[in-house]
């Protein structure tokens, strides 16, 4: 059996390192690409000239897609913002503030 060089191993660790973490660092890019699109001032204007109505809640928007009503209890109001929040809810859903328990 043959010895490798050292740089043959450098080589080949490089690849591993490479084949290990080129995945998770596109998956990231693709993830915060994604957000930039959806809270980009142009597709906001784009949906206004096809008529559509802009909401700024995401998980109404969600729900309303596939016919689920949001569970919203009034008494459960985020203490910094105070919008409402699910009764189930630990983090407010718009400043991510987290609620009493």
């Amino acid at each position: 059996m043959a010895d490798i060089g050292t740089l043959e191993l450098v080589g080949r660790l490089a690849v591993a390192a490479f084949v290990m973490i080129a995945p998770t660092l596109l998956f990231l890019g693709l993830v915060r690409g994604l957000e930039k699109l959806r809270d980009d001032a142009f597709i906001d204007r784009w949906l206004q000239e096809q008529g559509h109505e802009i909401e700024d809640d995401v998980l109404t928007v969600l729900a309303s897609g596939i016919g689920i009503e949001p569970e919203t209890d009034s008494s459960h109001r985020c203490p910094v913002c105070g919008n409402p929040n699910a009764s189930s809810a630990r983090y407010c859903h718009e400043c991510l503030a987290r609620l009493p328990s």
